[in-house]
């Protein structure tokens, strides 16, 4: 054998290697993601027992069963690949399953195709995607979709006011496929649907509901109008987040003395993501609140904060559980440039927290400079009202602006307030270090307009109408 045709050999014998995982099948490709990015939660064999199931709620798939949850296909039927591939792309809200977009278009598909290769028999059938053709009369069907959730009786697991505080939900038998507790989902929190929140998803949701759970499919039972006029009062119920970072207090004559007085709902409010705190021991990765709404207003001696979010059970420390618990914080002194940490301060700069518990429905003020380090005030100057309805609670703290002593925050009018907000769902075990926590965000309290606004300008118009009828008539003398 000639030299050349040795090296020749050698060389092809290389680019074979090499190109190797080029040229492999897609499943293989897909295999070796899986294997790395996937199979800690879903396990290796696909049956949702890796490593880290144990430590996540909900629990990861079971891929073996082959039942999906959120497809576009009618119910019974396997999803179709783009199916699977937009809950790899966005994830699943408030779970585990973090949208993965590091992957190509192509290491999706070969994703895709491995994953299917848990469960061959399932997709040895096509599914069909569901037609989408929405309906105008958007009002009228909003109407009828009302009467449906009603007369459907939708309202016993998701509640009456769509927050997942139905009933039915808090039964031990309402459970998965697979024997897993779940709960059914706040309709009003769209940031939190896992199959979509515009109005075609929600009746893809109400047409083929989702297999393995206790959300029937409607497909066959119910009309298309009436699954639209559904999907319609859905998407209605949904809450609008207003996300910022800071929060206008106005000046008001007087405090409403409820949490459903109408005059709240005039009162400009803040969105505020919450997530589990992670930073401190009990660590809470998955925190069930995500949203507190917080608004307030104030007078000439006082302010008030109220703090609203869904809770789709109401605890007040029965059965060995810590009660609900609310907590907003401000640092103890405005330091220009510096703020303290933002769960529960630090040594250097410490923080004035208000909370409230369901157990007692007061308000406590204590003093932090750190986790380690909180103590109750000697003054106690925070007053609350609390209300809890159809799965929301409103907490209203007050206090005056003038601060009892140096441990408690001076507020002032005109000036950013750093404040954060701490949540505590019972039912999860939440309470001290173990809770919902946000970042710091501000609040100002906006000086009142002065007079000299409304007054000054028709004044001046005055004056200078008064100027302009005495040149006119000296024009007309001289003319």
């Amino acid at each position: 054998m000639r030299k050349g045709d040795s090296t020749m050999r050698l060389f092809v014998a290389i680019v074979l290697l090499v190109s190797i995982p080029l040229i492999a099948l897609p499943e293989e490709r897909g295999k070796v993601i899986y294997d790395q990015w996937c199979s800690s939660c879903h396990g290796e064999k696909g049956d949702g027992k890796g490593p880290a199931a144990d430590f996540v709620w909900p629990k990861p798939r079971d891929f073996t069963k082959g039942t999906y949850k959120f497809k576009s296909t009618g119910s019974g039927e396997p999803p179709v690949d783009s199916d699977i591939a937009r809950t790899i792309r966005q994830g699943n809200p408030g779970t585990s399953m973090p949208p993965w977009t590091r992957f190509s278009d192509e290491e999706v598909k070969s994703l895709v195709a491995y994953l299917k290769q848990f469960s061959p028999d399932t997709f040895s059938i096509q599914g069909t995607p569901i037609k989408i053709n929405p309906p105008g009369g958007k009002d009228k069907l909003i109407a009828l979709g009302k009467e449906m959730y009603q007369s459907g009786k939708c309202w016993e697991c998701h509640g009456k006011a769509g927050r997942g505080d139905g009933e039915k939900g808090w039964q031990e038998k309402f459970k998965d496929d697979w024997g897993n507790r779940i709960y059914p989902a706040d309709q009003t929190a769209p940031w939190e649907y896992r199959a979509g929140s515009d109005l075609k998803d929600v009746f893809k949701t109400v047409t083929a509901g989702f297999d393995g759970t206790p959300m029937t499919s409607y497909g066959d039972t119910v009309s298309e109008e009436k699954r639209w006029a559904l999907a319609y009062f859905v998407v209605s119920q949904q809450l609008t987040r207003n996300l910022g970072l800071s929060l206008r207090v106005k000046k008001v004559n007087a405090i409403p003395a409820t949490t459903d007085d109408a005059a709240w709902k005039g009162v400009e409010y803040l969105d505020i993501p919450m997530a589990g705190q992670v930073i401190f021991d009990p660590r809470d990765f998955m925190a069930l609140i995500t949203n507190a709404r917080v608004r307030g207003v104030y007078t000439g001696s006082e302010l008030a904060v109220m703090v609203e979010w869904a809770d789709k059970q109401q605890n007040k420390g029965g059965g060995g559980l810590p009660p609900d618990a609310a907590r907003i914080q401000f640092p103890t002194k405005m330091t220009e440039g510096a703020r303290p940490y933002f769960f529960m301060g630090d040594k250097k700069l410490g923080v004035n927290m208000w909370q409230w518990n369901a157990a007692d429905n007061l308000g406590i003020e204590y003093a932090a400079a750190g986790q380690e380090t909180v103590t109750k005030q000697e003054k106690q100057e925070v007053k609350v009202v609390a209300a809890y309805t159809d799965g929301q609670y409103r907490i209203l703290f007050r206090r005056a602006l003038n601060a009892a002593d140096d441990k408690h925050t001076r507020i002032e009018i005109g000036k950013f307030m750093p404040f954060a907000v701490t949540l505590y769902d019972g039912r999860n075990n939440e309470q001290d270090k173990k809770g919902a926590i946000s970042a710091w965000y501000y609040m100002m309290l906006e000086p009142p307009t002065p007079a000299t606004v409304y007054i000054l300008p028709p004044v001046v118009f005055l004056i200078f109408l008064g100027i302009g009828l005495l040149l006119h008539r000296q024009l007309r003398k001289t003319g």
